[in-house]
């Protein structure tokens, strides 16, 4: 029997992935367009489409007043409900341990 192959991303949605990678580590200050295609290796094209296309739903946003680019706010709540989730699981888990740890 022959090994199925396992399915691959597409290109463009790597790309997307590692941009969002990349601009994680510049919240603050951000990234200019030509910095953002020189990181990724990518063409200014690449650029000048996707970053309009990821901040109408608000997964990247421009800094006001500047050219640079930063994650966005559903990201950042993304980020934050996944996080927030795992707190808790993680409490939950700590309590349970408490609980089966109490002798009679």
């Amino acid at each position: 029997m022959a090994a199925e192959k396992t399915p691959s991303l597409p290109s463009h949605t790597k790309k997307t992935c590692e941009l969002f990678r990349l601009l994680a580590g510049y919240d603050h200050v951000g990234l200019a367009p030509g910095e953002i295609a020189k990181a990724l290796g990518v063409g200014a094209p690449w650029v000048s489409v996707n970053l309009p296309l990821l901040a109408e739903l608000d997964f990247v946003e421009r800094i006001p007043d500047t050219p640079r680019w930063r994650l966005g706010v559903t990201f950042i709540r993304i980020a934050n409900t996944a996080f927030s989730a795992n707190a808790d699981a993680q409490g939950a888990l700590q309590q349970r341990m408490r609980n089966m740890s109490t002798s009679f």
